[in-house]
Protein backbone atom coordinates (compact mmCIF):
# COMPACT_ATOMS: atom_id res chain seq x y z
CA UNK A 1 0.00 0.00 0.00
CA UNK A 2 1.42 3.43 -0.90
CA UNK A 3 2.30 5.38 2.24
CA UNK A 4 0.56 8.52 0.99
CA UNK A 5 -2.70 6.67 0.35
CA UNK A 6 -2.53 4.93 3.73
CA UNK A 7 -1.92 8.30 5.43
CA UNK A 8 -4.89 9.79 3.60
CA UNK A 9 -7.20 6.97 4.76
CA UNK A 10 -5.93 7.37 8.33
CA UNK A 11 -6.53 11.12 8.20
CA UNK A 12 -9.99 10.42 6.79
CA UNK A 13 -10.80 8.18 9.76
CA UNK A 14 -9.58 10.82 12.22
CA UNK A 15 -11.49 13.62 10.48
CA UNK A 16 -14.67 11.49 10.51
CA UNK A 17 -14.36 10.91 14.24
CA UNK A 18 -13.58 14.58 14.84
CA UNK A 19 -16.69 15.54 12.86
CA UNK A 20 -18.83 13.30 15.07
CA UNK A 21 -17.37 14.90 18.19
CA UNK A 22 -17.96 18.36 16.74
CA UNK A 23 -21.61 17.58 16.05
CA UNK A 24 -22.11 16.41 19.63
CA UNK A 25 -20.34 19.53 20.91
CA UNK A 26 -22.48 21.79 18.69
CA UNK A 27 -25.71 20.13 19.84
CA UNK A 28 -24.56 20.49 23.44
CA UNK A 29 -23.80 24.20 23.07
CA UNK A 30 -26.93 25.03 21.08
CA UNK A 31 -29.60 22.77 22.58
CA UNK A 32 -28.27 21.31 25.83
CA UNK A 33 -27.71 17.87 27.27
CA UNK A 34 -31.16 16.50 26.37
CA UNK A 35 -30.49 16.86 22.63
CA UNK A 36 -27.11 15.17 22.96
CA UNK A 37 -28.73 12.38 24.98
CA UNK A 38 -31.39 11.73 22.32
CA UNK A 39 -28.89 11.74 19.45
CA UNK A 40 -26.33 9.59 21.32
CA UNK A 41 -28.95 7.08 22.48
CA UNK A 42 -30.20 6.62 18.90
CA UNK A 43 -26.66 5.98 17.71
CA UNK A 44 -26.15 3.63 20.64
CA UNK A 45 -28.78 1.13 19.54
CA UNK A 46 -28.84 1.69 15.75
CA UNK A 47 -25.09 1.31 15.22
CA UNK A 48 -24.75 -2.25 16.62
CA UNK A 49 -27.85 -3.35 14.68
CA UNK A 50 -26.45 -2.20 11.34
CA UNK A 51 -22.87 -3.30 12.02
CA UNK A 52 -24.01 -6.78 13.07
CA UNK A 53 -26.21 -7.14 9.98
CA UNK A 54 -23.51 -6.02 7.55
CA UNK A 55 -21.85 -9.47 7.77
CA UNK A 56 -18.47 -7.91 7.12
CA UNK A 57 -19.24 -8.04 3.39
CA UNK A 58 -16.87 -5.19 2.55
CA UNK A 59 -13.99 -7.10 4.11
CA UNK A 60 -15.05 -10.42 2.61
CA UNK A 61 -15.20 -8.92 -0.89
CA UNK A 62 -11.53 -8.03 -0.59
CA UNK A 63 -10.14 -11.35 0.62
CA UNK A 64 -12.64 -14.22 0.68
CA UNK A 65 -10.91 -17.38 -0.55
CA UNK A 66 -13.43 -18.18 -3.28
CA UNK A 67 -15.20 -16.50 -6.17
CA UNK A 68 -18.53 -14.87 -5.36
CA UNK A 69 -20.24 -12.65 -7.90
CA UNK A 70 -20.72 -8.96 -7.18
CA UNK A 71 -24.49 -9.08 -7.56
CA UNK A 72 -24.64 -11.67 -4.77
CA UNK A 73 -22.74 -9.33 -2.46
CA UNK A 74 -25.00 -6.44 -3.41
CA UNK A 75 -28.21 -8.46 -3.07
CA UNK A 76 -27.20 -9.72 0.36
CA UNK A 77 -26.26 -6.21 1.53
CA UNK A 78 -29.59 -4.78 0.35
CA UNK A 79 -31.38 -7.59 2.18
CA UNK A 80 -29.50 -6.87 5.42
CA UNK A 81 -30.29 -3.15 5.09
CA UNK A 82 -34.01 -3.98 4.86
CA UNK A 83 -33.78 -6.34 7.85
CA UNK A 84 -31.81 -3.80 9.91
CA UNK A 85 -34.22 -1.00 9.08
CA UNK A 86 -37.26 -3.10 9.97
CA UNK A 87 -35.61 -4.14 13.25
CA UNK A 88 -34.74 -0.55 14.13
CA UNK A 89 -38.21 0.77 13.33
CA UNK A 90 -39.78 -2.00 15.40
CA UNK A 91 -37.64 -1.11 18.41
CA UNK A 92 -38.39 2.61 18.04
CA UNK A 93 -42.11 1.85 17.81
CA UNK A 94 -41.95 -0.49 20.83
CA UNK A 95 -40.21 2.17 22.92
CA UNK A 96 -43.07 4.56 22.22
CA UNK A 97 -42.32 8.17 23.03
CA UNK A 98 -38.72 7.67 24.15
CA UNK A 99 -37.37 9.03 20.84
CA UNK A 100 -38.62 11.77 18.58
CA UNK A 101 -39.74 10.05 15.36
CA UNK A 102 -38.35 12.75 13.09
CA UNK A 103 -34.93 12.55 14.75
CA UNK A 104 -34.98 8.74 14.77
CA UNK A 105 -35.88 8.56 11.07
CA UNK A 106 -33.07 10.97 10.16
CA UNK A 107 -30.49 8.88 12.04
CA UNK A 108 -31.90 5.76 10.36
CA UNK A 109 -31.39 7.35 6.92
CA UNK A 110 -27.76 8.08 7.87
CA UNK A 111 -27.21 4.46 8.86
CA UNK A 112 -28.80 3.15 5.63
CA UNK A 113 -26.59 5.45 3.54
CA UNK A 114 -23.47 4.39 5.46
CA UNK A 115 -24.31 0.72 5.05
CA UNK A 116 -24.78 1.00 1.29
CA UNK A 117 -21.62 3.08 0.82
CA UNK A 118 -19.66 0.61 2.97
CA UNK A 119 -19.95 -2.16 0.37
CA UNK A 120 -18.96 0.07 -2.55
CA UNK A 121 -15.91 1.19 -0.59
CA UNK A 122 -14.78 -2.44 -0.98
CA UNK A 123 -14.49 -2.03 -4.74
CA UNK A 124 -12.29 1.03 -4.24
CA UNK A 125 -10.13 -0.85 -1.72
CA UNK A 126 -9.73 -3.95 -3.89
CA UNK A 127 -8.80 -1.79 -6.88
CA UNK A 128 -6.31 0.01 -4.55
CA UNK A 129 -7.95 3.35 -5.24
CA UNK A 130 -7.19 4.35 -1.67
CA UNK A 131 -6.64 7.99 -2.48
CA UNK A 132 -10.27 8.22 -3.60
CA UNK A 133 -11.27 6.26 -0.47
CA UNK A 134 -9.51 8.73 1.84
CA UNK A 135 -10.77 11.79 -0.03
CA UNK A 136 -14.35 10.53 0.23
CA UNK A 137 -14.02 10.12 4.00
CA UNK A 138 -12.59 13.63 4.38
CA UNK A 139 -15.10 15.26 2.01
CA UNK A 140 -18.06 13.56 3.69
CA UNK A 141 -16.92 14.64 7.16
CA UNK A 142 -16.25 18.24 6.10
CA UNK A 143 -19.52 18.55 4.18
CA UNK A 144 -21.53 17.11 7.06
CA UNK A 145 -19.86 19.46 9.52
CA UNK A 146 -20.56 22.48 7.33
CA UNK A 147 -24.20 21.59 6.69
CA UNK A 148 -24.95 20.85 10.35
CA UNK A 149 -23.28 24.08 11.45
CA UNK A 150 -25.22 26.24 8.99
CA UNK A 151 -28.56 24.65 9.90
CA UNK A 152 -27.96 24.89 13.64
CA UNK A 153 -26.92 28.55 13.44
CA UNK A 154 -29.86 29.51 11.26
CA UNK A 155 -32.66 27.40 12.75
CA UNK A 156 -31.38 26.17 16.13
CA UNK A 157 -33.13 22.85 15.46
CA UNK A 158 -31.26 19.62 16.17
CA UNK A 159 -33.83 17.67 14.15
CA UNK A 160 -33.29 19.88 11.08
CA UNK A 161 -29.51 19.61 11.52
CA UNK A 162 -29.60 15.81 11.67
CA UNK A 163 -31.80 15.74 8.55
CA UNK A 164 -29.15 17.93 6.89
CA UNK A 165 -26.53 15.38 7.89
CA UNK A 166 -28.76 12.63 6.49
CA UNK A 167 -29.06 14.45 3.14
CA UNK A 168 -25.28 14.83 3.04
CA UNK A 169 -24.90 11.14 3.81
CA UNK A 170 -27.22 10.17 0.97
CA UNK A 171 -25.23 12.36 -1.44
CA UNK A 172 -21.94 10.88 -0.22
CA UNK A 173 -23.35 7.37 -0.66
CA UNK A 174 -24.40 8.16 -4.25
CA UNK A 175 -20.90 9.45 -5.06
CA UNK A 176 -19.35 6.37 -3.45
CA UNK A 177 -21.62 4.09 -5.48
CA UNK A 178 -20.67 5.89 -8.71
CA UNK A 179 -16.94 5.68 -7.98
CA UNK A 180 -17.26 2.08 -6.83
CA UNK A 181 -19.06 1.07 -10.02
CA UNK A 182 -16.23 2.57 -12.05
CA UNK A 183 -13.78 0.21 -10.33
CA UNK A 184 -13.32 -3.41 -11.53
CA UNK A 185 -16.02 -5.68 -10.13
CA UNK A 186 -14.46 -9.11 -10.61
CA UNK A 187 -13.41 -10.43 -7.19
CA UNK A 188 -9.89 -11.69 -6.68
CA UNK A 189 -9.34 -15.27 -7.67
CA UNK A 190 -7.71 -17.68 -5.26
CA UNK A 191 -6.46 -21.12 -5.91
CA UNK A 192 -7.46 -22.76 -2.64
CA UNK A 193 -8.53 -26.32 -3.49
CA UNK A 194 -12.15 -27.20 -3.01
CA UNK A 195 -13.34 -23.62 -2.71
CA UNK A 196 -13.83 -22.53 -6.32
CA UNK A 197 -17.20 -23.09 -7.95
CA UNK A 198 -17.25 -23.69 -11.67
CA UNK A 199 -20.16 -21.99 -13.43
CA UNK A 200 -20.70 -25.23 -15.36
CA UNK A 201 -21.34 -27.29 -12.23
CA UNK A 202 -24.57 -25.68 -11.12
CA UNK A 203 -27.40 -23.76 -12.61
CA UNK A 204 -27.47 -20.08 -11.66
CA UNK A 205 -29.95 -20.48 -8.80
CA UNK A 206 -28.02 -23.26 -7.15
CA UNK A 207 -24.78 -21.40 -7.61
CA UNK A 208 -26.32 -18.32 -5.98
CA UNK A 209 -27.41 -20.39 -2.98
CA UNK A 210 -23.88 -21.76 -2.60
CA UNK A 211 -22.39 -18.28 -2.81
CA UNK A 212 -24.84 -16.83 -0.28
CA UNK A 213 -24.08 -19.69 2.08
CA UNK A 214 -20.33 -19.05 1.69
CA UNK A 215 -20.80 -15.39 2.59
CA UNK A 216 -22.99 -16.20 5.58
CA UNK A 217 -20.60 -18.85 6.86
CA UNK A 218 -17.66 -16.48 6.61
CA UNK A 219 -19.48 -13.29 7.58
CA UNK A 220 -21.42 -14.32 10.69
CA UNK A 221 -18.40 -14.64 13.03
CA UNK A 222 -16.96 -11.44 11.61
CA UNK A 223 -20.19 -9.49 12.09
CA UNK A 224 -20.58 -10.91 15.60
CA UNK A 225 -17.14 -9.59 16.53
CA UNK A 226 -17.78 -6.16 15.03
CA UNK A 227 -21.24 -5.89 16.56
CA UNK A 228 -20.07 -6.91 20.00
CA UNK A 229 -17.22 -4.42 20.06
CA UNK A 230 -19.55 -1.65 18.95
CA UNK A 231 -21.84 -2.66 21.83
CA UNK A 232 -18.90 -2.32 24.21
CA UNK A 233 -18.72 1.38 23.33
CA UNK A 234 -22.46 2.01 23.61
CA UNK A 235 -23.73 -0.23 26.44
CA UNK A 236 -22.53 2.23 29.13
CA UNK A 237 -25.00 4.72 27.64
CA UNK A 238 -27.73 2.25 28.52
CA UNK A 239 -26.39 1.99 32.04
CA UNK A 240 -26.56 5.77 32.41
CA UNK A 241 -30.07 5.80 30.97
CA UNK A 242 -31.12 3.07 33.39
CA UNK A 243 -30.23 5.13 36.46
CA UNK A 244 -30.53 8.68 35.10
CA UNK A 245 -32.26 10.96 32.61
CA UNK A 246 -31.67 11.87 28.97
CA UNK A 247 -29.60 14.81 30.20
CA UNK A 248 -27.37 12.41 32.13
CA UNK A 249 -26.89 10.39 28.92
CA UNK A 250 -25.87 13.60 27.18
CA UNK A 251 -23.36 14.49 29.90
CA UNK A 252 -21.85 11.01 29.75
CA UNK A 253 -21.69 10.92 25.94
CA UNK A 254 -19.92 14.27 25.79
CA UNK A 255 -17.24 13.28 28.30
CA UNK A 256 -16.84 9.69 27.07
CA UNK A 257 -15.71 10.87 23.64
CA UNK A 258 -12.24 10.81 25.19
CA UNK A 259 -12.44 7.01 25.16
CA UNK A 260 -13.93 6.97 21.66
CA UNK A 261 -10.96 8.97 20.40
CA UNK A 262 -8.57 6.65 22.26
CA UNK A 263 -10.17 3.71 20.46
CA UNK A 264 -9.64 5.47 17.13
CA UNK A 265 -5.95 6.03 17.89
CA UNK A 266 -5.64 2.43 19.07
CA UNK A 267 -7.25 1.05 15.91
CA UNK A 268 -4.98 3.20 13.73
CA UNK A 269 -1.95 2.00 15.69
CA UNK A 270 -3.09 -1.59 15.21
CA UNK A 271 -3.11 -1.18 11.45
CA UNK A 272 0.47 0.07 11.61
CA UNK A 273 1.69 -2.59 14.05
CA UNK A 274 -0.02 -5.63 12.54
CA UNK A 275 2.22 -6.18 9.47
CA UNK A 276 5.34 -5.93 11.67
CA UNK A 277 3.85 -8.38 14.17
CA UNK A 278 3.22 -10.89 11.37
CA UNK A 279 6.78 -10.60 10.05
CA UNK A 280 8.26 -10.99 13.51
CA UNK A 281 6.03 -13.96 14.27
CA UNK A 282 7.15 -15.69 11.08
CA UNK A 283 10.81 -14.84 11.70
CA UNK A 284 11.27 -15.45 15.44
CA UNK A 285 8.19 -17.32 16.62
CA UNK A 286 5.34 -16.83 19.05
CA UNK A 287 7.26 -16.57 22.33
CA UNK A 288 9.56 -13.78 21.22
CA UNK A 289 6.71 -11.76 19.71
CA UNK A 290 4.52 -12.19 22.77
CA UNK A 291 7.32 -11.13 25.12
CA UNK A 292 7.86 -8.00 23.05
CA UNK A 293 4.14 -7.10 22.85
CA UNK A 294 3.63 -7.59 26.60
CA UNK A 295 6.60 -5.35 27.41
CA UNK A 296 5.51 -2.68 24.95
CA UNK A 297 1.93 -2.69 26.26
CA UNK A 298 3.18 -2.15 29.82
CA UNK A 299 5.54 0.62 28.73
CA UNK A 300 2.71 2.28 26.79
CA UNK A 301 0.40 2.29 29.80
CA UNK A 302 3.13 3.69 32.08
CA UNK A 303 3.92 6.40 29.52
CA UNK A 304 0.26 7.43 29.36
CA UNK A 305 -0.38 7.24 33.12
CA UNK A 306 0.67 10.87 33.88
CA UNK A 307 -2.20 11.93 31.63
CA UNK A 308 -4.59 10.28 34.10
CA UNK A 309 -3.47 12.67 36.84
CA UNK A 310 -3.70 15.62 34.45
CA UNK A 311 -7.22 14.58 33.38
CA UNK A 312 -8.44 14.34 36.96
CA UNK A 313 -7.03 17.78 37.80
CA UNK A 314 -8.24 19.75 34.76
CA UNK A 315 -10.90 17.46 33.27
CA UNK A 316 -14.06 18.63 35.08
CA UNK A 317 -13.32 22.31 34.49
CA UNK A 318 -12.31 21.68 30.87
CA UNK A 319 -15.54 19.80 30.14
CA UNK A 320 -17.71 22.61 31.48
CA UNK A 321 -15.63 25.16 29.56
CA UNK A 322 -16.06 23.24 26.29
CA UNK A 323 -19.67 22.05 26.61
CA UNK A 324 -21.24 24.34 29.18
CA UNK A 325 -22.04 24.23 32.93
CA UNK A 326 -24.89 21.71 32.60
CA UNK A 327 -22.35 19.11 31.38
CA UNK A 328 -20.31 19.08 34.58
CA UNK A 329 -19.21 15.67 35.87
CA UNK A 330 -17.31 14.58 38.98
CA UNK A 331 -13.58 13.96 39.24
CA UNK A 332 -14.34 10.32 40.02
CA UNK A 333 -16.11 9.94 36.67
CA UNK A 334 -13.16 11.59 34.90
CA UNK A 335 -10.78 9.19 36.67
CA UNK A 336 -12.75 6.18 35.39
CA UNK A 337 -12.75 7.56 31.83
CA UNK A 338 -9.05 8.43 31.88
CA UNK A 339 -8.10 4.94 33.10
CA UNK A 340 -10.27 3.34 30.39
CA UNK A 341 -8.67 5.52 27.71
CA UNK A 342 -5.13 4.64 28.82
CA UNK A 343 -5.92 0.90 28.82
CA UNK A 344 -7.15 1.15 25.23
CA UNK A 345 -3.74 1.32 23.49
CA UNK A 346 -2.28 -1.80 25.19
CA UNK A 347 -5.56 -3.58 24.42
CA UNK A 348 -5.19 -3.04 20.68
CA UNK A 349 -1.65 -4.45 20.86
CA UNK A 350 -3.03 -7.64 22.37
CA UNK A 351 -5.86 -7.72 19.85
CA UNK A 352 -3.34 -7.58 17.00
CA UNK A 353 -1.46 -10.47 18.60
CA UNK A 354 -4.61 -12.60 18.70
CA UNK A 355 -5.13 -12.03 14.99
CA UNK A 356 -1.54 -13.00 14.23
CA UNK A 357 -1.92 -16.12 16.41
CA UNK A 358 -5.06 -17.10 14.45
CA UNK A 359 -7.34 -16.69 17.49
CA UNK A 360 -10.07 -15.00 15.54
CA UNK A 361 -13.03 -16.38 17.50
CA UNK A 362 -11.30 -15.50 20.76
CA UNK A 363 -11.89 -11.79 20.17
CA UNK A 364 -15.61 -12.47 19.83
CA UNK A 365 -15.74 -14.41 23.11
CA UNK A 366 -13.75 -11.75 24.95
CA UNK A 367 -15.97 -9.02 23.52
CA UNK A 368 -19.10 -10.81 24.73
CA UNK A 369 -17.59 -11.23 28.21
CA UNK A 370 -16.69 -7.54 28.24
CA UNK A 371 -20.23 -6.48 27.35
CA UNK A 372 -21.66 -8.66 30.13
CA UNK A 373 -19.16 -7.21 32.58
CA UNK A 374 -20.20 -3.67 31.58
CA UNK A 375 -23.84 -4.49 32.30
CA UNK A 376 -23.03 -6.20 35.60
CA UNK A 377 -20.65 -3.50 36.84
CA UNK A 378 -23.02 -0.72 35.83
CA UNK A 379 -25.97 -2.34 37.57
CA UNK A 380 -23.99 -2.92 40.76
CA UNK A 381 -22.55 0.61 40.75
CA UNK A 382 -25.94 2.24 40.16
CA UNK A 383 -27.69 0.04 42.70
CA UNK A 384 -25.16 0.82 45.42
CA UNK A 385 -25.48 4.57 45.04
CA UNK A 386 -23.09 5.84 42.39
CA UNK A 387 -24.55 8.73 40.38
CA UNK A 388 -25.75 7.68 36.89
CA UNK A 389 -22.83 9.20 34.95
CA UNK A 390 -20.32 7.78 37.42
CA UNK A 391 -21.95 4.35 37.12
CA UNK A 392 -21.65 4.48 33.32
CA UNK A 393 -18.00 5.56 33.48
CA UNK A 394 -17.23 2.81 36.00
CA UNK A 395 -18.94 0.23 33.76
CA UNK A 396 -16.85 1.39 30.80
CA UNK A 397 -13.66 1.03 32.84
CA UNK A 398 -14.58 -2.48 33.97
CA UNK A 399 -15.37 -3.50 30.39
CA UNK A 400 -12.01 -2.15 29.21
CA UNK A 401 -10.19 -4.03 31.97
CA UNK A 402 -11.98 -7.29 31.18
CA UNK A 403 -11.19 -6.96 27.47
CA UNK A 404 -7.49 -6.29 28.11
CA UNK A 405 -7.16 -9.01 30.74
CA UNK A 406 -8.96 -11.56 28.60
CA UNK A 407 -6.84 -10.86 25.54
CA UNK A 408 -3.66 -10.95 27.64
CA UNK A 409 -4.57 -14.36 29.10
CA UNK A 410 -5.59 -15.86 25.75
CA UNK A 411 -2.42 -14.57 24.10
CA UNK A 412 -0.35 -16.49 26.63
CA UNK A 413 -2.37 -19.71 26.48
CA UNK A 414 -0.61 -22.25 24.23
CA UNK A 415 -2.41 -23.46 21.15
CA UNK A 416 -1.48 -25.52 18.12
CA UNK A 417 -1.83 -23.20 15.14
CA UNK A 418 -3.57 -24.69 12.15
CA UNK A 419 -1.66 -24.75 8.89
CA UNK A 420 -4.84 -23.90 7.02
CA UNK A 421 -6.19 -20.40 7.45
CA UNK A 422 -9.79 -19.73 6.57
CA UNK A 423 -10.67 -16.85 4.31
CA UNK A 424 -12.19 -14.85 7.14
CA UNK A 425 -9.13 -15.24 9.38
CA UNK A 426 -6.76 -14.26 6.61
CA UNK A 427 -9.03 -11.36 5.87
CA UNK A 428 -8.90 -10.13 9.45
CA UNK A 429 -5.14 -9.71 9.10
CA UNK A 430 -5.28 -8.04 5.69
CA UNK A 431 -8.11 -5.53 5.71
CA UNK A 432 -7.26 -3.72 8.94
CA UNK A 433 -4.97 -1.64 6.76
CA UNK A 434 -7.90 0.30 5.33
CA UNK A 435 -10.65 0.01 7.94
CA UNK A 436 -13.28 2.74 7.97
CA UNK A 437 -14.46 4.02 11.36
CA UNK A 438 -18.27 3.73 11.60
CA UNK A 439 -20.29 6.72 12.39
Amino acid sequence: MPKGAFLLVTIGNIVSAAAQWYIIWLFARQDGAHAVGQYSALLAFLTPIFISAQLGLRNLYISLQRHVRWNVYLGLRLSTIIISSATALSIIWYLGGVFDWQLATAVLVIKISDSLADLFFARLQRAERLTAFGMLLIADACATTAVVTVIMLTTGSVIAAVWGAAATGVLAACITVALGLSAPSEPMQHSSPGLAVSPLEFVDRKRTVHEIWALLRAGVPLSLMQGIYSLLSYVPLGVVGMFGSASDVGRYASAAYLVVFANLVGASAETVLLPGYRRRFQATGRTDLLRSITAHSLITFLALSPLIVLAVIVGPNLITAVYGPEFSISRLAVLFLALAACITMPTYMMSAALLVFNRYWATTVIGAASVLSVLGAGFIAGTFGLEAVEAGCFALLVGSLVRYSGELVLCHLPRQLSAHRSGTTEHAVQVLKTSKVPK
